[in-house]
C-alpha cells in the first residue's frame, strides 16, 4: 500500500495562516501604538509647554521691568541731564560730566548680572558713554549714522513707545540689546539714545522653556532668546505659543520643534519593531512545533492503518490517543495566542516607554515652570524681609526714638517717621498695607491699620508673642484682612540696637509689617487659566495659604495628598495616582519662611489611552482571527473530521463503520485505505476468533490452578510454624498460652478465609503484627518490628497474604539464627506509578551464591527452595502482571532487604 504523506502540506497551511495572522497583528499593533504614543506625548508636551510659556512670560516681565528700572535710574541722574539737556557746557565741563556719569553707570550695573553694558549715545554731538561689565567689546555699531537712521523711523511712528529690541553681534559674542530713544522736547527728533546690552542671564534661565524663544517688540523686531541651536526662525507652527508682555507692547513666542521628543518616539517605534520581530520569530517556532503536534495524531493513525496488514494483529492494536480539545479549537486558540501575545508585549513596551518619556522630558519642562515662579516669589519674600529690616534696624531715626523715654512728642515723631516710610515705599510698589510698632515693654507705639487699634485684632497677641520668643527668627504668617477679605503676608521681628549711640544688640522693640500680597496673588493668578493645573502656596503644616485664589473648581490639596504625604521641606518631583486621576507634583521649598510652592498637574501621563486603543485593536484582531480561523479550519478539517469520526466508531467496536469523503484529496485516499484495512480486519477477526477464545480460556484455567496451588503451599507453612510455637508454650505451662492460642486463631482465620484477594494495607500490617506478637511470646525482645508508613497509605489496596511470609522468612532465616536477634523494618513508599513495600532486617544476611540462586528463582530461570518469597512473587505477577513482584538485596553479615512492588489500584471504593 502506498503511504500518502499529506501531513506536510497540512502543516504548511497551518504555519502559513498563523504567520499571516502574526504579521497582521504585529503591524497593526505597532502602527497603532506609535500613532497613539505620538499623539499622547505631543499632547502632554504641548500642554506643559503652554504652562512653561506662561512662566517664561512672567520671567521676561520681571526681567524687562528691572531693565526698565535701570534705564529710569540712569536718566534721573544729574549728570545725565547736564550731558543731554544742556548745550552750554564747555568741552572740559562736558568731558568731566561724561567721566562722572560713566563712573555712575559703572557703579549702577556693577552688581547687576543682567547687564553686560550700558551706553548713552548722542550722535549729533559725538557723545559715546560706555559702562561695561564685559571687557573687550566696543559696541561702535550704536554710534553710527546707519543705526541712527534705522532707529529714527520706528521711533517717530511710535512716539509713546520708549523701548526697541535689537541684537548685537561681534564675532562669537551675541547679545540682546534694548534701545531707549531720547527725544527733543516738542519734536519727534531723536536727540540721543540709551542702549542696554543684556547678559546671558535671561537666556540661561529660559533655556528649558522650549526649543526656540523669541521676543518681539512693537515694531516687529524679533530676537531669539533661547540659546538652543537650530531652533529655526519665528513661524506660525502648530506648536507655537505667543503671549503679550507687560512691556511696551512686546510679545514673547515659545516655539517647539520636538526634535528630542520625536527621537524618543522614533526610538519607541524601533523598540516595538524589534519586539515585533522577536514575536514573529517566536510565533514561527511555536507554529512549527504546534503544527507538528497537531498533525502527529494523523501520522500515528496512518502508521497504525499500515500495521493492520500484518497477520499478528493482536500485537499491533490500533490505539488512538484522545484529544483534550478538538482540532478546530486548537487552531482557534493557537491563532488567538499568536495575535494576542504581540499586542500585549508591544502595548506594554509602548506604555512603559511613553510613561518614561513623559515623566522625564515633559516633567523637566513642567519643573522649569515651577522654578521660574519660585524664583520670582523668592525675590518677593527677600524684598519683604529687606524692607522689614530697613524699616526698623537700618533706620537710625526709628531706633533712636524707640530708645528714648516714652512721651507724646516721641510717639508723634515715630508716627511721622512710619507714615513717611509707608508713603515712600508705596510710591514704588504699593506693597505695605500696615506697620505695627511696639517698644521693648510691648506697648503699641504705632499702627496704621485703617484707624483701628491693632491690638483689637485677634491675631495680634499671638504674633507679638512669637516675635518676642524668637530672637533671630522672623515671623512669617499669612492672614485675611476681614473688612476687605484680602490676603496678606505679615513679617515680624525684634528690633535690636545697631545705630550709633545705642547699645549694640539692645532690645528696642518689635515690628510687624503687613504686605498686601498682591504680588504673590498676581503670580498665582497667571496659572489659573489652565484647567489642568493648580498652584498652591502652603505653610509648614500643609495648609494652602491662598486657597481662595484661582478657580472655584480648584482641587483640594489635602484630598489629593490623602494617601501621598510628601515632604514639603525638600524640592521634589513626584507622580502619583489618586481618585482615578494621575498627578505630577512639583514642590519648591522657600528657605526664607519655610513655605512651599506646589505645582499640581492633573491628568498627567494618562497613557491609559494606549491601552484602550490597543485593546480595541486586539478585540478587532481576535474577532477577525476567530472568523478566519473558524472558516479555514472548517474547510481544512471537513474530511479529517469525517475520518476521525469513523476511526472513533471503529475504536468503540463498530467495525462496520466506513469513511465517506465529500471531496477528492489526500484524506480521501487515506480514507479509502482505511476502509480496505477495516475489511481485512473483519476477515482476520473471523478467522482467529474461535482459536483465540480457546487459548485465552486455557490460559485462565492454568493461572487459576497455579494460584490455588501456591495458596495451598503457603497455608501449611504458616500453620506449622505457629503450632510449633503453641506446642512449646503449652508444654511449658506458660500462662500466656491462652493469649497465644487466641493470636493463633486470629492468624489462622485470616490465612484460611476465602473471598477478597485484595485487602487494605492496614489489614496486612495487622496480620504481620499478630504474627510477630506470637513470635515475641516465644523469643521475647529478641525480635523487634518497626514501621515507617504514613496514615494516608494505610487505605491503599494490596494483595492478601503477601507481607507476612516475607517477615516470616526474615525472622527464621535472618534473625533467629543470631545470638541477639534483631530488628525488622517495614517501610512503605508511594511512587509515581507504583507502591513499594520494603522489608529489611539486620540479620546474618545471605551469601552471594545463595542470593544469586534466589534471584534466578524469582526470574523463573530455576526452581529454588525459597518457597515463601517465590510464592509471593508469583502471586503478585499473576494478579498484576510482569511489571510487579519482588526483588531481593543482601549483604552477608549485615542483613537482607526485600522490595515488594504493587500497582496503585482502585478497589473497594479506595482511589489511589
Amino acid at each position: 500500500m502506498i503511504p500518502f504523506n499529506f501531513k506536510k502540506s497540512l502543516q504548511k497551511k497551518i504555519m502559513l495562516t498563523g504567520i499571516i495572522f502574526s504579521i497582521i497583528s504585529i503591524a497593526l499593533t505597532t502602527l497603532t501604538c506609535n500613532w497613539v504614543t505620538n499623539r499622547f506625548i505631543l499632547f502632554q508636551f504641548e500642554r506643559v509647554n503652554e504652562i512653561a510659556t506662561g512662566a517664561a512670560v512672567e520671567k521676561a516681565n520681571t526681567y524687562l521691568a528691572e531693565i526698565a528700572n535701570t534705564v529710569s535710574l540712569s536718566m534721573k541722574n544729574e549728570y545725565f541731564d547736564r550731558i543731554i539737556s544742556s548745550d552750554e557746557l564747555d568741552p572740559y565741563q562736558l568731558f568731566k560730566a561724561q567721566k562722572d556719569y560713566e563712573e555712575f553707570l559703572k557703579n549702577l550695573i556693577l552688581t547687576n548680572d543682567k547687564v553686560d553694558s550700558l551706553l548713552v549715545v548722542d550722535y549729533h554731538r559725538n557723545i559715546f558713554i560706555k559702562a561695561n561689565n564685559w571687557v573687550g567689546k566696543d559696541y561702535d555699531k550704536y554710534g553710527t549714522e546707519d543705526f541712527y537712521n534705522t532707529l529714527q523711523k520706528p521711533s517717530i511712528q511710535n512716539e509713546e513707545s520708549q523701548f526697541f529690541l535689537d541684537r548685537y553681534t561681534e564675532g562669537n559674542y551675541e547679545r540682546l540689546a534694548i534701545i531707549s530713544p531720547i527725544f527733543e522736547p516738542y519734536t519727534n527728533e531723536i536727540k540721543a539714545h540709551m542702549v542696554v546690552v543684556l547678559s546671558t542671564k535671561l537666556i540661561e534661565e529660559m533655556q528649558f522653556a522650549g526649543n526656540g524663544i523669541f521676543i518681539t517688540d512693537h515694531t516687529g523686531n524679533s530676537a531669539e532668546v533661547s540659546n538652543i541651536p537650530h531652533a529655526g526662525e519665528l513661524t506660525d507652527q502648530k506648536y507655537s505659543f505667543k503671549n503679550a508682555l507687560n512691556f511696551e507692547g512686546w510679545t514673547i513666542t515659545n516655539t517647539f520643534t520636538f526634535d528630542k521628543l520625536q527621537q524618543s518616539i522614533a526610538n519607541n517605534l524601533h523598540l516595538n519593531i524589534r519586539v515585533g520581530l522577536i514575536c514573529l520569530i517566536v510565533s514561527i517556532l511555536a507554529l512549527a512545533i504546534t503544527s507538528k503536534k497537531i498533525v502527529k495524531p494523523i501520522k500515528h493513525m496512518e502508521q497504525q492503518i499500515n500495521s493492520l496488514n500484518h497477520n499478528n494483529l493482536e500485537n499491533k492494536p490500533m490505539a488512538l490517543s484522545k484529544r483534550r480539545i478538538s482540532f478546530k479549537l486548537t487552531l482557534l486558540l493557537l491563532n488567538a495566542a499568536i495575535v494576542t501575545i504581540p499586542v500585549v508585549l508591544i502595548t506594554g513596551s509602548s506604555y512603559i516607554s511613553a510613561k518614561n518619556t513623559v515623566e522625564s522630558k515633559v516633567g523637566s519642562v513642567f519643573e522649569y515652570s515651577a522654578q521660574i515662579l519660585y524664583q520670582q516669589m523668592d525675590l518677593v519674600y527677600s524684598n519683604y524681609r529687606r524692607m522689614t529690616i530697613e524699616t526698623s534696624s537700618f533706620n537710625d531715626k526709628v531706633q533712636k526714638l524707640l530708645d528714648t523715654s516714652i512721651s507724646k512728642d516721641v510717639d508723634e515723631e515715630i508716627r511721622d517717621a512710619m507714615n513717611n516710610i509707608i508713603l515712600t515705599r508705596n510710591l514704588f510698589d504699593k506693597g505695605i498695607s500696615n506697620i505695627t510698632l511696639y517698644n521693648a515693654n510691648e506697648r503699641l507705639v504705632y499702627s496704621s491699620t485703617y484707624g483701628r487699634p491693632f491690638m483689637l485684632r485677634p491675631d495680634a497677641k499671638s504674633d507679638l508673642d512669637y516675635v518676642r520668643d524668637h530672637f533671630s527668627k522672623l515671623l512669617w504668617r499669612s492672614y485675611t484682612d476681614s473688612p476687605f477679605n484680602k490676603k496678606g503676608i505679615r513679617v515680624g521681628m525684634q528690633i535690636r540696637g545697631v545705630a550709633d549711640g545705642i547699645e549694640a544688640g539692645k532690645l528696642l522693640g518689635f515690628i510687624l509689617v503687613d504686605f498686601n500680597g498682591e504680588d504673590i496673588e498676581k503670580m498665582l493668578n497667571v496659572f489659573t487659566k489652565y484647567s489642568y493645573l493648580d498652584v498652591y502656596l502652603v505653610d509648614p503644616s500643609g495648609k494652602d495659604i491662598f486657597s481662595d485664589i484661582g478657580r472655584s473648581q480648584k482641587t483640594s490639596l489635602s484630598e489629593v495628598l490623602h494617601n501621598n504625604k510628601p515632604s514639603f521641606e525638600a524640592n521634589e518631583r513626584v507622580s502619583f495616582r489618586e481618585g482615578g486621576n494621575n498627578f505630577l507634583m512639583i514642590s519648591q521649598f522657600f528657605e526664607e519662611n519655610g513655605w512651599s510652592l506646589v505645582f499640581l498637574l492633573k491628568n498627567f501621563n494618562e497613557n491609559e489611552y494606549i491601552l484602550i486603543y490597543s485593546l480595541v485593536v486586539l478585540f478587532g484582531l481576535i474577532i477577525i482571527t476567530v472568523g478566519f480561523s473558524y472558516g479555514f479550519s472548517s474547510i481544512l478539517l471537513m474530511n479529517i473530521s469525517s475520518l476521525l469520526k469513523t476511526v472513533r466508531n471503529v475504536k468503540r467496536g463498530n467495525l462496520q463503520a466506513r469513511f465517506k469523503s465529500t471531496s477528492v484529496d489526500e484524506i480521501y485516499e487515506l480514507g479509502n485505505s482505511f476502509n480496505e484495512m477495516l475489511e481485512r480486519i473483519n476477515v482476520l477477526i473471523e478467522e482467529k476468533f474461535i482459536s483465540d477464545v480457546m487459548v485465552k480460556d486455557a490460559e485462565l484455567k492454568a493461572k487459576e490452578y497455579e494460584l490455588n496451588l501456591l495458596q495451598s503451599q503457603i497455608n501449611p507453612h504458616f500453620l506449622y510454624n505457629t503450632l510449633k510455637t503453641a506446642q512449646y508454650m503449652a508444654f511449658a505451662k506458660d500462662p500466656r498460652t491462652e493469649k497465644m492460642i487466641k493470636l493463633l486463631i486470629a492468624l489462622f482465620k485470616t490465612s484460611i478465609t476465602r473471598g477478597e484477594k485484595v485487602v487494605k494495607l492496614s489489614e496486612e500490617i495487622d496480620h504481620v503484627k499478630t504474627y510477630v506478637d506470637i513470635l515475641q511470646m516465644r523469643f521475647g525482645d529478641k525480635i523487634k518490628l518497626q514501621y515507617d508508613v504514613s496514615d494516608d497509605m494505610l487505605e491503599i489496596p494490596v494483595l492478601k497474604l503477601t507481607l507476612q511470609p516475607i517477615v516470616e522468612n526474615a525472622i527464621y532465616h535472618g534473625l533467629e539464627v543470631t545470638e541477639h536477634g534483631g530488628t525488622i523494618v517495614i517501610d512503605v513508599r508511594k511512587m509515581p506509578d507504583r507502591l513499594q513495600i520494603t522489608v529489611s532486617d539486620d540479620g546474618v544476611g545471605i551469601t552471594e551464591a545463595k542470593l544469586m540462586e534466589i534471584k534466578a528463582t524469582l526470574e523463573g530461570k530455576t526452581k529454588g527452595e525459597s518457597i515463601g518469597i517465590t510464592n509471593v512473587h508469583e502471586r503478585i505477577k499473576l494478579y498484576f502482571g510482569e511489571a510487579y513482584g519482588i526483588d531481593v538485596e543482601s549483604t552477608l553479615g549485615k542483613g537482607t532487604t526485600v522490595n515488594m512492588y504493587f500497582p496503585l489500584i482502585a478497589q473497594q471504593g479506595y482511589l489511589v
